[in-house]
């Protein structure tokens, strides 16, 4: 594969104390190792689009002790060593509170960090390929002890009203992790994929009206991919992964109805793939999916963004009986 010419720089802009950037001919991406190795901006140049929610306060160093309801609400933050909080880890984790230390890479970022009192190290490796953000990652046991943890992506994506979701084929039916009134169902219960009940269709973004916060878990996949469609612009992206590796889809949809407290809102959709099909490491270990990591033992797997055409996405992942409208 003949990867792009990619640029790494500081730049100082009001958003953030210092962003690092990616850039290709194609797409441009800010990253802040200070506010946790969050990815602030992803953005076509094609078609001048950011892809990535906007802050909804302004970015901050993340408290100790804080909820993730606390922080900015926008960008692509991760999740390890879990997402819920639990006895032993704080609300959606504890990387994305920390400062991330940047290494020496040639043609790439590499962003370091560690947790559950400096046990596990995690790193990440972000580069640029055309139209692709690629990220390599990997976490290690460097402790005498085991380790159980469960890693989760959190990339919110803006969205607009008529936005599509495509997921793979073998998708059917999800798992509810969460819904805002139960109006999807009970937490644990499984409904039907895209089509929950009669006249309801989750594939399609509706308008930001308060009326929807659902999480669902899809999976175990056997194929490792996502999309989020645009017929108006003629735009989408696409994030691929191996499912050997991530078996499992989360995938977040809400309409303007969290956080509860405040006046600003998230109007987003967000895919988060992750080895086990909880928001709890609690609940992951219960049931044998939390990733266990033997003193000394690591783990790798990779993420792959990518911004194309609306065709472009549909060619590569056609969905069965179904076309898409374009504006």
């Amino acid at each position: 594969m003949n990867r792009a010419r990619a640029t790494a720089e500081e730049m100082e802009t009001p958003r953030s104390p210092t962003a690092r950037v990616l850039e290709s001919a194609n797409i441009r991406v800010e990253v802040v190792p200070q506010l946790g190795g969050k990815f602030i901006s992803l953005r076509s140049k094609r078609t001048s689009t950011e892809w990535l929610l906007p802050p909804l306060r302004p970015y901050a160093t993340a408290k100790t002790g804080g909820g993730f309801d606390e922080w900015d609400g926008g960008g692509f933050d991760e999740c390890l060593p879990t997402v819920v909080p639990t006895e032993t880890a704080p609300d959606h984790g504890e990387v994305w509170r920390h400062v991330w230390r940047e290494e020496p890479t040639v043609g790439a970022l590499m962003l370091r960090t560690t947790a559950l009192g400096d046990a596990l190290t995690f790193e990440r490796r972000a580069y640029v390929d055309g139209a692709s953000l690629v990220l390599d990652y990997s976490v290690r046991n460097r402790s005498n002890a085991p380790q159980r943890l469960l890693y989760c992506a959190h990339p919110l994506l803006r969205v607009q009203e008529g936005d599509r979701i495509l997921l793979p084929p073998e998708v059917r039916q999800v798992k509810i992790e969460g819904s805002a009134g139960d109006k999807l169902g009970r937490r644990g219960d499984r409904v039907g994929w895209p089509m929950p009940k009669a006249g309801v269709d989750l594939s399609v973004v509706g308008p930001p009206d308060g009326r929807q916060a659902d999480k669902i878990f899809a999976g175990p996949l056997t194929e490792g991919w996502c999309a989020l469609v645009r017929p108006s612009l003629d735009e989408g992206i696409e994030l691929a992964f191996s499912s050997e590796d991530l078996p499992y889809l989360g995938v977040w949809m809400c309409r303007a109805a969290w956080p509860e407290s405040g006046t600003a809102k998230q109007y987003t959709v967000a895919f988060e793939p992750t080895g086990a099909p909880h928001d709890s490491l609690a609940d992951a270990e219960r049931d044998g999916s939390a990733w266990r990591l033997a003193p000394g033992e690591g783990r790798a797997w990779t993420l792959r963004f990518r911004i194309g055409s609306c065709a472009e996405i549909e060619a590569r992942y056609p969905q069965p009986g179904r076309a898409h409208d374009r504006a």
